[in-house]
C-alpha cells in the first residue's frame, strides 16, 4: 500500500490524544480514604475487571477511529500491479511493446491493447504523484524522458507500428539505464501482450537478465502489465512472395485466422499500381495458402500494390504490401556427377513449354563458375561442397536462394550446413523402400492450391543414403529413416533428399514427385529477386540512408510522419522502391503463460498485473474503506459507552 499524501501520515500522532487525555484525567484525581467507601468498593470489586476491559475497548476504538481518519485523508493506494510497497518512487521506466499484435482490440473493449496499456499507465502515474517517467519503446529501443503522463498517448514513440518487439533486449536496456543514470528508487514496468515470439523464452539471455536485475545497486522493482487475452474473430493476410512472369503478376498469399472451426468466404481486395479488383477465397482450418495471378497488360518496369481483407479486431494485419521489378528468367545450376541423374534433373528444372526457365549443367570441379547473382536454384548431386565453393553456396542460400542436395554415388565424409551423408542401404530383393509419412502442409511435398496431393506413395526406392545431422524432417521412409529434410539458412532454404532420380536407385524421376519438388524449389529461390523490393517494418533496410527522401506510394494510407519507418506500406526511398510489412512472427499468436513467465524470472522477484482491457488505473484508492472503518469504530465506542438499564426492585 502506498499513499498519495504521505506527509499527512504525520497526523497519526493524533491517534495518541485519547490515551493522553486518559492519563491526564488519572492525574487530576487524588485518592482520599473514606471509611464508608470501603463497604462500597468491596461490593463492586467483583465487577471491576469487566469495567476496566470495557474502558480499554472504548479507548482503543477512539484511537483507531482517529488513525482511520488520518489514513483516509492520506489517500491510500492498493492494486495488483502496484502491490503493497509504501516507499516513494522516484523513477518509472516504462518498457512498451509497440508490436503489430498490440493493436488487437483488448477483450471486452473497442480500443487496442496498446491504447489500454497507455491509459492504465497514465492513470497509475497520476496516482503516484507523477514520478519521473522514462519510456523505452520496442520500435526504437531508445530511452527517452517523458515530461508528463498527460502526453504519453500523444507521442509518436507510443503510436501504433507494424514492427515486432524484443522484450529481452528492452529489459536489458532498462537495466543499463539504471546502472548508467542511478535514478533513485526505480520501478521497471513492462507492458506487453505476452506474445511468445516477442518474449523469446528459448533465448539464452534470460539468465543474464535475472542476474542483472538482482545486481542493481539500488532497489528496483519489476512489474509486468500483461494484456494476454488471445485474439478473437481475427484474421490476417500476408503476401509471401510477388514476382512478375511475362505479363502477369504472381502473388503467393497466406490467410491465417484465430478460430479454425467451419468454412468462411473471405472478400479480398487486390490493388496493383492503383487499380483495384476483388474476389472471395474460402478458408477451411486455421491457415490457407494460395496463389493469385493478376494481369499486368503492357505495363513495363517496376510496380507495387497491396492485398487487403475487411477490418476486424486488429486492423494492422488486414493488409500486406508488395513491390516488384522486371521479369527475370529462371536459372538453375545443376552440379552433378553426370549420367541419367543429370538428364532427369535438367528436364525437371526446365521442362518443355517454360521458355524462360533455363538450366546449366556443371561438374563439381567447375562449380566455382556459377553465376550466383542470376541463380534461383542450385541442384547439387555430388560429394558435399567444401572450401570457397561451400562458402559461396552458403551466402547464396542466406540471400534467399534455394539449394536441392542429392547424395553422391560413392562414400563421402564431408559435412555441409551441419548435415552429412551416412551409410548407403539397399532394400531386400523383391522389396522397396516407400514413403510412410510426409508433411502435406509445408515444404516441397505440400498439397497443391486446391488440396491436390502429390502422389508420394508411388515413389519406390531400392537404394538410399542416410541423412545425418540436425534438420527439419519433412518426409520419412516406412522404416522411419529420413527421406527429405530442410535447413533454413538466413532468407533461403536447403533441402536434402536421400535417393537419386536414377533407376538403379529409385523411380523418383517418373513418380510425379521430382517435377513438383524442383519447380517449387525454383519458385522459392525466385523470391530472392523480389527481396530487393521487400523489407520488414522497422528494419535497417527500411530506414533512409544519407541523401534519401521518403515518400509513400500506396493508396491504402498516407503517412510521412516520424513514425513512417515503423509502418507497413510501399515507399520510395531515394531511388529505391520498397514494400515494408510486419514480420511473420506477429501472425503467430501463442501467448506466454504465467508458468512460463515464472520460469523466465526464476529467482527474481516481480509483480504480475493482468489488465482486463478496461483502461483502469493500475492502482486503486481505498480511502472510503478507512472512512467506513472510522465510522464502525465510533459506533462501537458509542455502544460501549451506553449505560446498562437499572432494574427496579419489586416492592
Amino acid at each position: 500500500m502506498s499513499f498519495l499524501q504521505q506527509s499527512l501520515l504525520w497526523g497519526l500522532f493524533a491517534a495518541s490524544i485519547p490515551v493522553i487525555i486518559h492519563l491526564l484525567n488519572r492525574r487530576r484525581h487524588r485518592t482520599v480514604k473514606w471509611a464508608a467507601m470501603e463497604f462500597l468498593l468491596k461490593a463492586t470489586r467483583e465487577s471491576r475487571g469487566k469495567k476496566k476491559l470495557k474502558y480499554l475497548l472504548i479507548l482503543a476504538c477512539r484511537t483507531l477511529a482517529i488513525a482511520a481518519l488520518i489514513f483516509a485523508i492520506a489517500r491510500p493506494l492498493v492494486g495488483g500491479f502496484l502491490g503493497w510497497g509504501g516507499a516513494k518512487i522516484d523513477t518509472v521506466i516504462l518498457v512498451l511493446d509497440r508490436s503489430a499484435s498490440m493493436e488487437q482490440q483488448a477483450k471486452g473493449s473497442r480500443v487496442s491493447k496498446r491504447v489500454s496499456a497507455l491509459a492504465s499507465v497514465r492513470k497509475s502515474l497520476e496516482g503516484l504523484n507523477n514520478p519521473r517517467l522514462i519510456l523505452i519503446d520496442s520500435a526504437t529501443g531508445v530511452a527517452q524522458d517523458v515530461p508528463s503522463p498527460d502526453v504519453l498517448e500523444e507521442l509518436s514513440s507510443t503510436a501504433a507500428t507494424d514492427t515486432h518487439a524484443s522484450i529481452p533486449s528492452l529489459i536489458s536496456s532498462a537495466i543499463d539505464y539504471v546502472l548508467d543514470k542511478s535514478p533513485g528508487r526505480t520501478e521497471i514496468w513492462v507492458a506487453s501482450d505476452m506474445q511468445v515470439s516477442d518474449w523469446a523464452p528459448q533465448q539464452g539471455r534470460w539468465e543474464a537478465i535475472n542476474t542483472g536485475l538482482k545486481d542493481l545497486p539500488q532497489k528496483t522493482t519489476l512489474r509486468v502489465l500483461s494484456l494476454a487475452s488471445p485474439p478473437e474473430n481475427n484474421m490476417a493476410i500476408r503476401v509471401l512472395a510477388s514476382r512478375r512472369k511475362a505479363n502477369e503478376l504472381v502473388l503467393d498469399l497466406e490467410l491465417v485466422r484465430s478460430e479454425s472451426e467451419g468454412a468462411a468466404a473471405i472478400p479480398i481486395t487486390y490493388s496493383v499500381n492503383g487499380t483495384r479488383t476483388a474476389d472471395k477465397v474460402t478458408i477451411n482450418g486455421q491457415s490457407y495458402r494460395f496463389q493469385k495471378r493478376l494481369p499486368l497488360g503492357k505495363l513495363d518496369g517496376n510496380g507495387h500494390g497491396f492485398v487487403s481483407i475487411p477490418s476486424d479486431t486488429n486492423v494492422r494485419d488486414n493488409v500486406s504490401f508488395f513491390a516488384y521489378g522486371e521479369d527475370s528468367p529462371t536459372q538453375t545450376y545443376i552440379v552433378s556427377e553426370g549420367g541419367e541423374t543429370t538428364d532427369w534433373l535438367a528436364l525437371a528444372s526446365a521442362p518443355p513449354g517454360l521458355d524462360r526457365s533455363k538450366s546449366v549443367r556443371m561438374t563439381p570441379g567447375s562449380a566455382h563458375e556459377i553465376d550466383w547473382q542470376s541463380a534461383s536454384l542450385v541442384v547439387w548431386q555430388a560429394p558435399l561442397p567444401e572450401g570457397p565453393v561451400a562458402q559461396e553456396l552458403t551466402r547464396f542460400i542466406e540471400s534467399g536462394g534455394a539449394a536441392l542436395i542429392f547424395p553422391p554415388r560413392g562414400e563421402s565424409d564431408v559435412a555441409y550446413l551441419g548435415i552429412n551423408w551416412g551409410d548407403q542401404s539397399i532394400s531386400p530383393r523383391g522389396q522397396y523402400f516407400i514413403i510412410d509419412e510426409w508433411d502435406e502442409a509445408d515444404g516441397p511435398l505440400r498439397n497443391g492450391l486446391e488440396g491436390t496431393r502429390i502422389p508420394v506413395p508411388k515413389l519406390k526406392s531400392i537404394k538410399r543414403r542416410a541423412i545425418e545431422g540436425d534438420a527439419t524432417l519433412l518426409a520419412s521412409w516406412d522404416d522411419d529413416q529420413r527421406f527429405l529434410v530442410r535447413r533454413v539458412i538466413g532468407d533461403g532454404t536447403a533441402v536434402f533428399i536421400s535417393t537419386l532420380p536414377d533407376y538403379t536407385w529409385s523411380n523418383l524421376a517418373d513418380a510425379d514427385v521430382l517435377l513438383p519438388v524442383v519447380q517449387r524449389m525454383i519458385a522459392k529461390g525466385d523470391t530472392r529477386f523480389g527481396s530487393a523490393f521487400a523489407a520488414i517494418a522497422g528494419s535497417k533496410k527500411a530506414q533512409t540512408t544519407e541523401g534519401e527522401i521518403r515518400s509513400r506510394l500506396d493508396t491504402h494510407a498516407k503517412s510521412n510522419s516520424s513514425n513512417a519507418p515503423y509502418e507497413a506500406g510501399v515507399w520510395k526511398l531515394g531511388d529505391r522502391l520498397l514494400a515494408t510489412n510486419r514480420p511473420k512472427s506477429e501472425d503467430q499468436w501463442q501467448i506466454l503463460t504465467s508458468n512460463n513467465l515464472n520460469s523466465l524470472f526464476e529467482g527474481t522477484s516481480f509483480k504480475l498485473f493482468e489488465d482486463k482491457g478496461q483502461s483502469d488505473s493500475l492502482a486503486r484508492e481505498i480511502w472510503r474503506a478507512f472512512l467506513i472503518a472510522m465510522l464502525v469504530f465510533l459506533i462501537t465506542e458509542a455502544i460501549l459507552c451506553l449505560q446498562p438499564k437499572v432494574k427496579k426492585s419489586k416492592s
